[in-house]
Formats: structure tokens, sequence, C-alpha cells
């Protein structure tokens, strides 16, 4: 198993709540595709170095967590089709 870093920016239209059921939702793929020691970080609102979809801020979350190549795949994949999710950015550490 590998450690993975993913960084991913939600809509700022979203509150608190819904950021951390996002959140939430997100561990929960990454723990049903084998990954393990999932640990999702708030980084908080924060302003755009550039306008995304006409957007200025959103809402960063940074989520470390051990798995395969599949388990990252399949959160990207997640990440991809889910319209509140702006821009997501895996690495391997």
């Amino acid at each position: 198993m590998a450690h993975y870093e993913i960084t991913y920016i939600i809509r700022p239209a979203l509150e608190d709540p819904q950021v951390d059921e996002l959140a939430a939702h997100f561990s929960t793929v990454a723990k049903d595709s084998g990954g393990a020691e999932i640990v999702p970080e708030r980084m908080g609102k924060k302003r755009l170095a550039f306008e995304i979809q006409k957007l200025r801020e959103g809402h960063y979350i940074c989520m470390k967590f051990d798995g395969n190549a599949d388990c990252a795949r399949e959160i990207v994949r997640q990440m991809r089709l889910h319209e509140n999710v702006m821009r997501a950015l895996l690495i391997r550490l």
C-alpha cells in the first residue's frame, strides 16, 4: 500500500455542515475502495489564484490515506463525477 494525499476544492456556496458531509462521503469512498488510515483535514474557505467556473473562492480539503492505485483512481473518479468538486489534485507521498 502506498501513501496518498488528495487536495480538493469544493464550491463556496456550500455551508460548513454540507462541506463536512462531503468530506465524510469521500472518506467513505476511500474506505470502501480498500483505503486505510483516512485523515481528512479542512483547510477552510480561501481565495483562488484564478477563477474556476467563474468562482473566486472555494473550500479546501486535504485528505491523506493509505491504499493501492485502484483506491486512488476510484476516489478521483468519484470526485470528477460530483458537481460540487471544482478541482482535485492527487499525489503519491
